[in-house]
């Protein structure tokens, strides 16, 4: 279990699905642009929850491994918007 500290966040990318035009839908492998917030850590004071969806400055993430899992860790300052 993962839990961040500090003003950061522990997020999870989330893949994103590309329809063809033919209504066709396909996994999309490129760059993720969306994440899901996991951990929230105490300093923070955005008001977001776990669970949140989130617009980040990816080139400020760090990659870390959790039980065969990715996710990242990012500064509160590095999440640019809530997807709501």
């Amino acid at each position: 279990m993962l839990i961040a500290t500090g003003s950061r966040y522990i997020i999870k990318a989330n893949e994103l699905a590309k329809q063809t035009a033919g209504g066709i839908i396909v996994n999309y492998t490129g760059e993720t642009q969306f994440a899901t917030i996991v951990s929230i850590g105490p300093k923070v004071k955005d008001p977001v929850s776990v669970g949140s969806v989130v617009a980040v400055e990816w080139n400020h993430t760090i990659p870390l491994k959790d039980e065969d899992k990715d996710y990242f860790v990012i500064e509160e300052r590095s999440v640019m918007a809530v997807i709501e």
